[in-house]
């Protein structure tokens, strides 16, 4: 009988993991070109059927609920249609009107979504007031010492390659913790993406594709709208969202770079927002390093532009990661961090954190397998 030594098995299940992870290996231009954040070329991922997750880490700003309600309890009078009106507010304009009850009471009644009624009882609540400022100084304090609360985003997905087309479903999650984790339901989400590409020592692609977002998010689920605005149709509850979106691509072998554009229509189909559409552009560029075996290094630059009711959306952040890819496997960590954002009081429209903004950072895990 044969003996067979223990480095000779070991150095065979090295062979064997090569063989699988190699083996089967997709070929062709743009292999490696997901991104975390950007739409990316359609490309040969060496496989047929896929599921994954994508997991993101997000510390949201909001006014923390205790000091919203002491603020109810030590100012009842009509406080609550006070603090709704103060959300579309930013609060250096409050600020430069501390010692001026009346002009505090002008810019709150001159929000344009409040409602007759709602400024009916903030003339009432102002008249109770009289002149003391303190309230506005109480009010301030809430505005301007948001608390930061963790949220997170679990998004589990399947995808499918088919030879002329890939579908992707994805049911996002909304996660918050407190003295419990606790989970809201997202809008599940399908997209369908169609492309190819030419030449090889330099290849030229185009990919165009469709998502759909549907509404089957929670009220709660709005507050991870915030965490990433790209991400946004995922979790607003109110809005069914159709993306029509472009990209383009080169790959030099070693260098990939993908620029992409998408055209988001929120609609409205269920609640009361204070806008029945809300439509932005979003446009990406990035660069990605492949000269490294299994290894991609990516910097996403994507900025989002403002068409109708999207004030909040003219910004521009920045995600830079890693990635470890074979034919079966594809993991990502990236961070992201905004460059240009909008003040918090641009937000209240579109969420349902009072004074809420969006997070300094975002840190994003991803996770795809399949065969």
């Amino acid at each position: 009988m044969r003996i067979v030594s223990r480095s000779a098995v070991q150095r065979s299940i090295v062979v064997a993991f090569l063989v699988c992870g190699t083996g089967a290996q997709a070929e062709g231009p743009f292999t490696k070109s997901r991104l975390f954040v950007n739409q990316s070329m359609r490309h040969d991922v060496g496989r047929t059927f896929g599921v994954g997750v994508n997991f993101t880490i997000a510390p949201v700003k909001a006014a923390a609920k205790k000091a919203i309600q002491g603020y109810k309890n030590q100012y009842p009078a009509e406080s609550e249609v006070v603090l709704q009106a103060a959300q579309y507010v930013p609060a250096s304009e409050l600020e430069a009107l501390r010692n001026d009850p009346e002009g505090v009471r002008q810019r709150l009644t001159s929000v344009s979504v409040l409602s007759a009624e709602d400024r009916q009882q903030i003339d009432a609540a102002f008249a109770q007031y009289g002149s003391n400022a303190r309230y506005v100084a109480d009010l301030l304090l809430i505005m301007q010492e948001p608390e930061t609360a963790i949220t997170f985003s679990l998004e589990p997905f399947a995808e499918f390659h088919l030879d002329f087309m890939d579908i992707v479903v994805t049911v996002p999650l909304a996660g918050f913790v407190e003295d419990s984790t606790e989970f809201a339901m997202g809008n599940i989400g399908i997209d369908l993406k169609f492309g190819d590409a030419w030449g090889e020592t330099f290849a030229f692609g185009v990919t165009g594709g469709l998502q759909f977002w549907a509404p089957t998010a929670t009220t709660r689920a709005n507050a991870l709208g915030l965490a990433n605005l790209q991400w946004s149709p995922r979790y607003f509850h109110e809005y069914t969202t159709v993306v029509p979106y472009l990209v383009l691509g080169g790959d030099l072998n070693y260098v990939q770079l993908q620029g992409s554009l998408s055209y988001n229509m929120m609609e409205r189909v269920k609640g009361t927002p204070d806008y029945d559409r809300v439509h932005f552009l979003q446009w990406g560029a990035s660069l990605s390093i492949t000269a490294i075996p299994y290894i991609v290094l990516s910097t996403e630059l994507s900025g989002l532009v403002n068409i109708m009711n999207a004030k909040a959306y003219d910004n521009l952040v920045v995600t830079a990661g890693i990635r470890a890819v074979v034919s079966f496997m594809d993991l990502g960590l990236g961070f992201q961090v905004p460059v240009v954002q909008q003040d918090g009081a641009d937000f209240a429209s579109l969420n349902a954190a009072s004074f809420g903004s969006p997070s300094d950072y975002n840190v994003i895990f991803s996770a795809t397998f399949g065969f």
